[in-house]
């Protein structure tokens, strides 16, 4: 039987005033312990360990539920529509661009979402997916189909690759049982598109009809201001990473969106320091994750015709 636990966002993020992540950061390439050469024009000082204190704590009780040792399993949206209107309209502005929304690999997602039904999108992945899921887009999403009725878990672990999720029966014991419509992959974590075949095709195994959405990376060290240095990173859109992801997707029947062109987008052409964005050195703060909000919707909702 599933043990639920009920708690505040206020305590998972490890206290009532921090912004930290209830998932500890393992990856060993984007880690405060290095945290890269933007803080050396960095106007922000993060504390030597934890986090920023943050204006806006997640507004909504979640349910927790138990799972293996250094793995978290919840649910969202964590943030109400209002929370969300809240941040986004004290947010600094910014603009950027989304590859327009062809719904290839969603045949099944986009019925739902236009005609009606029950959606379960679960995300799986890493402390940034923890961050992506806890901007509460999903909630946003179920505003622009109200027609469906979406239901999101998130499957995370600190440095959480599919290296990780594809061995030990994870993917059996933790996500075949919830019976997700789409799974979400993303995260700065992945250390190759093999794992990511690999857990694609043990969903599929037991959830033929499963359909997946896969994201490159956002955050982390790497400088968005710097092109080149960021077309270098592992997890970027603009890597040879980005490039077979995207491959992958195209030949595994899959969803892909670039997120890191227009994250790095947003933040230049806000004209402030990346670390504005930032609650420590490598993830985001409350600003930050609706950056991610915003760009997801874009691909999602503002496109959805």
């Amino acid at each position: 039987m599933k043990r639920f636990i009920f708690v505040s966002y206020l305590m998972l993020a490890g206290g009532a005033v921090a912004q930290d992540a209830d998932v500890k950061d393992r990856n060993e390439v984007n880690t405060t312990a290095r945290p890269g050469s933007m803080m050396e024009d960095s106007p922000v000082k993060f504390p030597k360990k934890g986090a920023l204190p943050s204006k806006y704590n997640p507004d909504i009780r979640q349910e927790r539920e138990d799972a293996e040792k250094d793995y978290f399993i919840f649910a969202s949206p964590c943030r109400s529509l209002k929370q969300i209107e809240q941040i986004q309209q004290q947010m600094p502005k910014g603009e950027f661009k989304v590859a327009k929304q062809d719904w290839f690999g969603l045949t099944r997602t986009h019925k739902v979402l236009t005609e009606g039904g029950n959606l379960h999108i679960m995300a799986v992945g890493d402390s940034i997916v923890n961050d992506i899921m806890r901007s509460g887009w999903t909630g946003k999403l179920a505003e622009a189909y109200p027609k469906a009725k979406i239901k999101t878990t998130v499957y995370v672990r600190g440095g959480g690759g599919c290296q990780h999720y594809s061995k030990e029966g994870r993917v059996q014991k933790y996500i075949i049982p919830r019976k997700p419509d789409l799974v979400y992959i993303g995260g700065i974590s992945q250390r190759s598109v093999d794992a990511i075949r690999e857990v694609m095709h043990q969903i599929r195994k037991d959830l033929p009809q499963v359909e997946f959405f896969l994201t490159s990376g956002v955050f982390g060290t790497t400088d968005p201001r710097n092109a080149d240095v960021l077309a270098k990173a592992q997890h970027s859109g603009s890597s040879d990473y980005g490039k077979e992801l995207e491959k992958l997707a195209r030949e595994e029947g899959a969803a892909y969106l670039d997120m890191t062109t227009p994250w790095a987008q947003y933040i230049v052409s806000s004209g402030l320091h990346p670390h504005r964005f930032y609650r420590d050195a490598v993830h985001a703060n409350a600003d930050g994750e609706q950056i991610l909000s915003k760009i997801l919707m874009a691909w999602w909702g503002e496109n959805r015709h």
